[in-house]
């Protein structure tokens, strides 16, 4: 007879005892396993650990030597491990062993079936036994101390500004100042009701409109490149010493792109002679004009939406484009560069081209690169005096400022993220001790920080840490948590205990100490960081009252950007007006922090004064019309800080919000109108601005007629649109500039 198991039968048996089954080795981290959370085992630490900051305290058990019968399970398992060894960066042999233990424990991990549909998550097996439903079906397990001391951080909404269509687009990223405004639907909502309902405000923006295009067909289009045509653009020898003394004053103590006595000697003999002058230093004197002609000027008038001396401005940059396009690209000078660097700084305050700055700063960085400036200029030995190694310091230590300022303002990363720079900072020694035949045996430095490149020296001190934090808040995919913040935050503070506090000494050279300007720049470019790094958590106070800290030092730093503005303009000083936007940035914020505080019960960390908050923001609205005086530009800033100065207002007296409404528009309407009746005359206007030798090349009346409109300059009546009718839902025609500025439909949110 068969044995039983021939016939696929089985013997009864006596019933079996209960199995004893093997402990399960532990293969979440110590933290996750105490507190009986999912934990995904991530090394070195899992993501549950670093979000709430116990990255340090996170560790895995070692596992015990396997068994004979361990191991074969283990390379049974391990059959399966490619799927998730395949994306994962080859290590190096320190790595490897480093990992050994942590490996071990992988062996007996859970595989994942498909790695790219969980997109590097662990998932269990067997819908049975997922973490997350046992998490879903026991929730008094997750709720342990620690949880609920520190909660999972808020995830910020990227609100990014898209403007144009198609492949007409224009990107800001999170550090731009008009980014604030997707996080402020309440006040968006606010202006694009107030616009609807206003109709005064398109009719004066086509009027501006039609001069602008007029304009531009009336002025020269032709450009001097010859050193005869250039000397017909300086102007008369009063102003020419008004405007350079003016750059040197203002300008040259913070960012050192002239050496001022080689530049007065050679200036001297243009005064002299001016037939004799180089071609290359005409340039750069109108270049240095056009950095403060829209302040110089005395007058206020304008043509169509620009003021005269932002048209000389604009009209000596051309010139100097021109110019510099025709050089050789191999025999290159010192006055090349300090032109190139002037044409960045001229551009910033004449608000030439704006949307191109961030790009035109870049591309002056990538050229100092491509010319060694980030490399010390001591590693070339023999080759280069010593003369010109400081002037090489100081010139890449003005690009590197000029370029992080603009990828700021302009919501992206900077170039010099990415590159690694062993230039030193500027040498502590002033110009009249810095001679071309000097060399570094001679050199009498000056003791402390009171030469005139002190501005340079302290900004290199900070270069690293504004770099790195421009990059992490404009990164797509960076989320900082709290714990970071309130790291670069104390990174933030230690650098601005390191300044030098002001001095009252007046025995002290005025050149010799750091000038206010120079000093309000230092302090706005940390404190715009501050701003920058708690307003995601300043806006979630309400959620958690952990972020109390975020909002109060929002405040502070928004109150006191626009404290050291107004005290410099009160001083008689308007250049950080046109250079730098951080009283706009300040006022936004402001008005977001005093509608929030509103909704607050009682917020006994930051008690509010909405009349101290009410006149920062006033403040920053005056100083928007000063800029709009001297520039004939800039009607959005000033829209969005009047409407938000109505809304707010509008809060605690809602019987009047219609009321505020039209007050908001009138301020606006009346800085056009103001700029529309200084109009001059266009024949005026270019004898002003071009001589009568420069203006005989222009192309006669006859051959212009024929010349074929560019859509994007037409005017609104060549483009054929109607008189203006509010009761058309869409009115993005009307709107001078960019429509979707005032209509915020350029504001895309990104949960």
């Amino acid at each position: 007879m068969l044995p039983n198991s021939a016939h696929g039968m089985s013997e009864p048996t006596a019933p079996s005892r209960p199995i004893a089954r093997r402990k399960r080795k532990p293969l979440s981290c110590s933290l996750c396993r105490r507190r009986k959370l999912a934990c995904d085992r991530e090394y070195p630490s899992c993501s549950r650990c670093r979000k709430t900051g116990n990255s340090d305290s996170c560790s895995y058990e070692d596992p015990p030597a396997p068994s004979h019968q361990n191991q074969r399970t283990s390379d049974v398992s391990g059959q399966n491990r490619s799927v998730l060894t395949a994306a994962t960066p080859v290590l190096g042999n320190t790595a490897s062993s480093s990992l050994e233990g942590y490996r071990g424990n992988v062996n007996n991990r859970p595989i994942v079936s498909d790695l790219t549909e969980h997109a590097g998550t662990w998932q269990l097996i067997g819908g049975d036994v997922d973490g997350a439903t046992t998490g879903k079906e026991r929730p008094a397990i997750k709720a342990d101390v620690t949880e609920l001391t520190y909660p999972p951080e808020p995830k910020p909404t990227e609100a990014v500004v898209f403007r144009g269509e198609n492949y007409r687009t224009q990107y800001y990223g999170s550090t731009n100042p008009t980014s604030l405004i997707g996080h402020f639907p309440e006040l968006r909502s606010y202006m694009k009701e107030t616009i609807k309902h206003h109709a005064s405000l398109p009719g004066v923006q086509k009027e501006l409109k039609a001069l602008d295009t007029k304009w531009k067909y009336e002025k020269p289009s032709n450009l001097p490149v010859k050193t005869a045509d250039l000397l017909l653009l300086l102007p008369d020898q009063a102003e020419m010493d008004a405007s350079v003394r003016l750059y040197f004053d203002t300008l040259e103590t913070m960012y050192r792109i002239v050496h001022r006595p080689t530049f007065m000697e050679e200036y001297d003999q243009l005064q002299k002679d001016r037939t004799a002058a180089k071609p290359g230093f005409i340039v750069l004197v109108l270049l240095i004009m056009a950095t403060v002609s829209c302040t110089a000027t005395t007058d206020r008038t304008y043509v169509g939406s620009s003021s005269i001396g932002r048209e000389r401005g604009s009209l000596w940059i051309e010139t100097a484009e021109a110019w510099l396009g025709k050089q050789s690209k191999k025999n290159i000078y010192l006055v090349i560069w300090q032109i190139r660097c002037l044409l960045v700084l001229a551009k910033q305050m004449c608000r030439y081209k704006k949307k191109r700055m961030w790009s035109v700063a870049g591309d002056l960085v990538r050229e100092g690169m491509a010319a060694g400036f980030h490399r010390d200029p001591s590693r070339l030995g023999g080759k280069i005096t010593f003369f010109d190694q400081e002037i090489r310091r100081r010139l890449w230590a003005t690009m590197t400022e000029l370029e992080l300022q603009a990828s700021v303002e302009r919501g992206m990363p900077s170039a010099l993220a990415a590159i690694r720079m062993d230039c030193a900072p500027p040498v502590d020694i002033d110009d009249d001790d810095l001679r071309p035949e000097s060399d570094s045996t001679q050199i009498q430095g000056s003791s402390g920080h009171s030469t005139s490149t002190l501005f340079l020296r302290l900004c290199r001190n900070s270069l690293d840490l504004r770099v790195s934090l421009n990059s992490r808040m404009n990164d797509l995919t960076s989320d900082l948590p709290y714990e970071d913040i309130l790291r670069y935050e104390d990174m933030i503070m230690s650098e601005l205990r390191n300044l030098p506090a002001p001095t009252n000494n007046s025995e002290e050279a005025s050149e010799r100490k750091l000038s206010q300007m120079a000093r309000a720049v230092l302090y706005l470019q940390l404190r715009q960081f501050l701003v920058l790094l708690h307003a995601p958590f300043a806006r979630k106070t309400e959620t958690n009252s952990r972020y109390a800290v975020s909002r109060m030092v929002c405040f502070n730093a928004a109150a006191s950007m626009i404290d050291q503005h107004w005290r410099l303009v009160q001083s008689g000083n308007l250049m950080l007006l046109l250079l730098r936007h951080d009283y706009f940035r300040g006022a936004l914020n402001l008005s977001h922090f005093a509608y929030l505080s509103s909704d607050l019960q009682a917020d006994l960390c930051i008690p509010v004064d909405r009349d101290a908050l009410l006149q920062y923001i006033q403040n920053a609205l005056t100083m928007l019309e000063d800029s709009i005086v001297y520039l004939g530009t800039g009607f959005t800033y000033h829209w969005y800080i009047s409407a938000a100065i109505s809304f707010l207002r509008s809060q605690t007296q809602p019987a009047k919000s219609s009321t505020l409404k039209q007050e908001a528009i009138n301020q606006v309407v009346r800085q056009y109108y103001r700029v529309l009746a200084s109009q001059e005359q266009f024949s005026r206007a270019k004898e002003r601005i071009y001589s009568s030798q420069f203006r005989q090349g222009n192309p006669s009346e006859a051959e212009r007629q024929f010349d074929v409109l560019d859509p994007a300059e037409m005017s609104l009546d060549d483009a054929g649109f109607s008189q203006f009718d509010p009761t058309v839902p869409s009115m993005e025609q009307y709107f001078f500039g960019d429509p979707a500025a005032w209509t915020f439909d350029n504001l895309w949110e990104v949960a």
